[in-house]
């Protein structure tokens, strides 16, 4: 089959992609499907297609890439080829899986040959950052994930791409940036690590060199524990629960997540969980960052309850618009309620399945 087109989210900054491939001759559509990590796993997930739909085709993509809040760019048969090869390496390095069906890519994980680095993709895969605080955010983001690649690629330097603090590849929950004048800042971190989570300061002195920013220095303070119930509050914050009666369950499910595939759907024992994330990043431009404020929305069904969280009075009248006008047939509203911290993914976990006795 020959090469028709590749594109890939150019999301690296979050520390993970999404990249397509299609190949195409008289007789055969063929689509490939991979979620790229770059914090470890390399070839996370794969999915392919032959002879899809339109619809299909396009379902896929916007499960793959749709929840990334990035742009899809159009890259070579080389780039794409050389991504896989790439990324597919990562996990023999690593020693994970490969996912999906292997025989379909692993000939260009072991033989594919290009003169191609992955420096030369980074111009691609990452956004363009165009303010300080952004991208203190997501260099800070890149040093909790302990990403000495993307450290190095923006700091060209061994000493602080070698520098870590987290024993794998954390997770930054929330920053406070504070500007310190003439590119100088401090970053106060909140992170999960493997042993429980944990507080510390980075000090970063940036510059813009030929229209992209750079760490010209950072030191790293000493790390501190925080209990449990203490991230919580940091990360806590006010939430519109909405409450549906659902019929037609399994009919209504699949409906909605066929119209919206860009949607995180899990699949639990007797129930069904969807995450919905904003259409870009946004929030890492702010100066406190949160991990929760790339979402829109979670939804969660029940039994014959479907219940809907929201964060912001504009976005809990959006979605229950579209809920109302979309899904009249399946929904009838029974109440909403303001929280002031969150608590709908806590009753998520919870196991239990009466949102009213979770509450009491």
């Amino acid at each position: 089959m020959q090469f028709n087109f590749s594109k890939v989210t150019n999301s690296r900054l979050m520390g993970s992609m999404g990249l397509l491939i299609h190949w195409k001759n008289e007789e055969e559509d063929f689509y490939q499907y991979f979620l790229l990590d770059a914090e470890g796993l390399g070839i996370a997930d794969y999915v392919s297609l032959k002879n899809p739909t339109i619809e299909e085709a396009y379902r896929e993509e916007e499960r793959l890439m749709g929840g990334f809040g990035a742009d899809r760019l159009k890259i070579s048969e080389e780039q794409a080829l050389f991504l896989v090869n790439y990324f597919g390496n990562k996990n023999y390095y690593y020693e994970k899986e490969l996912p999906g069906e292997i025989s379909e890519y692993i000939d260009v994980i072991k033989k594919y040959k290009t003169n191609l680095t992955i420096e030369d993709l980074y111009p691609i895969i990452c956004k363009k950052v165009t303010e300080e605080v952004e991208f203190i955010n997501y260099m800070t983001m890149r040093f909790i994930a302990w990403d000495k690649e993307g450290l190095k690629y923006f700091s060209k330097s061994n000493e602080i791409s070698s520098m870590h603090i987290t024993n794998i590849n954390g997770t930054l929950l929330k920053t406070n940036v504070i500007s310190k004048g003439k590119g100088k800042y401090i970053s106060e971190v909140l992170y999960e690590d493997n042993d429980g989570y944990y507080t510390c300061k980075l000090a970063f002195n940036i510059e813009k060199k030929e229209d992209d920013f750079r760490i010209k220095s950072m030191l790293v303070s000493e790390k501190e524990p925080i209990y449990d119930f203490e991230v919580f509050d940091e990360i806590s914050k006010p939430e519109f629960v909405s409450i549906y009666s659902l019929n037609k369950q399994e009919e209504f499910i699949e409906k909605f997540y066929q119209e919206n595939p860009f949607m995180l759907r899990s699949d639990m024992e007797d129930a069904t969980f969807f995450t919905r994330f904003n259409f870009n990043n946004d929030h890492v431009k702010k100066d406190i960052y949160l991990i929760s404020n790339d979402i829109k929305a979670i939804y969660y069904q029940i039994e014959n309850k479907f219940l809907v969280g929201t964060y912001s009075e504009q976005d809990r009248k959006f979605i229950n618009k579209i809920l109302d006008c979309n899904y009249k047939e399946y929904l009838k509203i029974d109440e909403e309620i303001y929280f002031e911290e969150n608590v709908l993914y806590d009753f998520v976990e919870s196991g239990s399945n009466d949102f009213y006795d979770f509450l009491d």
